[in-house]
């Protein structure tokens, strides 16, 4: 009897192979998986996990751009979060006594061209409008000085020692957004008999296009006139820059070239505030700043909810800040 060649299955040795290639794959991925963050590290100067030096509270970590308006940036991972507390303010009417529970996470970058702060904390509202009398905004602020600086440097600077303050404010962001609020935003049906330029506003119930105002009736804004920030309707920027150099001597920096902006979210605020490292106003007093070097820096929140404005703050305590 011929015995009878047992044939070969092909869908067994296909399902063989099949299966060979998934061990083969999977066995790749883990590889990559294990490998890549290693690499990735090595070829991106800056993802690769920093530490603070000794003595420092805030490290700045260099990055290829400073993201000016995006919070939600993956650069700004790359730089440690440090936790600043508020405290109190009991030096200079109104005071503000009671404290936040939870502290400010400070994060800090800087490229080429700017130094960056992102500043995070817990606020259960967005207030954004200063228009009626018992209308309060969010704000925060940073200063920064030379280093070493005397405690008392966190009071505005000292004359030997200047300020620099980054200065961001809810409301000035929403005359950016939504364009300048005014009377007319909070009380709509207004009656303006005798202003022609509240005219198009009153009927529109939005602000003013600032170039409608006239000359001659720019004129009679007295805060317009002279140039007071707080009065300009067209802002480019949330940011004030200020310089001081002392209790009571805080004033506009000749040159506005700060930079930020914040964003609110889940009872969350998160503002970016930003400077040039190349001081515009150096005979002023505005403090340069150079990569390897350390500073002296201080943050500040108002919460409006809780009719927080001027000297009603809470800032905290100076802090040191390395540029890595």
């Amino acid at each position: 009897m011929v015995q009878e060649k047992k044939q070969k299955d092909p869908n067994r040795a296909r399902n063989r192979r099949e299966t060979m290639l998934a061990i083969g794959v999977t066995a790749m991925g883990f590889l990559i998986a294990l490998v890549y963050p290693t690499v990735d590290r090595m070829l991106r100067p800056g993802l690769q996990k920093v530490k603070k030096p000794e003595g420092v509270d805030i490290l700045a970590v260099k990055v290829d751009s400073v993201p000016l308006k995006d919070s939600d940036s993956p650069l700004w991972s790359r730089a440690p979060v440090t936790d600043v507390q508020p405290a109190d303010q009991t030096i200079v009417k109104p005071f503000k006594t009671t404290v936040p529970k939870e502290p400010i996470k400070v994060r800090a970058v800087y490229d080429n061209e700017w130094v960056g702060f992102l500043l995070e904390w817990k606020d259960a509202s967005a207030d954004k409008s200063t228009i009626k009398l018992r209308e309060f905004r969010d704000a925060c602020a940073v200063l920064l000085a030379k280093h070493p600086a005397p405690p008392e440097v966190r009071f505005m600077g000292t004359k030997d020692i200047p300020a620099t303050i980054l200065h961001w404010k809810a409301d000035w962001q929403l005359d950016i957004e939504e364009g300048f609020q005014d009377l007319e935003k909070a009380f709509p049906n207004v009656s303006a008999d005798v202003y022609p330029p509240m005219k198009e506003a009153v009927v529109s119930g939005k602000p003013p296009k600032t170039l409608d105002y006239p000359e001659h009736a720019r004129i009679k804004l007295a805060g317009w006139a002279i140039g007071n920030p707080i009065s300009q309707p067209t802002k480019q920027v949330p940011i004030e820059k200020i310089l001081a150099v002392g209790p009571g001597t805080i004033a506009t920096a000749p040159t506005q070239d700060a930079a930020g902006w914040g964003t609110w979210k889940d009872g969350v605020w998160r503002v970016i505030l930003a400077k040039k490292l190349k001081a515009s106003d150096s005979a002023n007093g505005e403090v340069e700043l150079v990569a390897g070097d350390t500073y002296t820096a201080a943050f500040t929140i108002w919460y409006g909810n809780e009719g927080d404005r001027g000297a009603r703050k809470n800032p905290s305590m100076l802090q040191t800040v390395y540029l890595q």
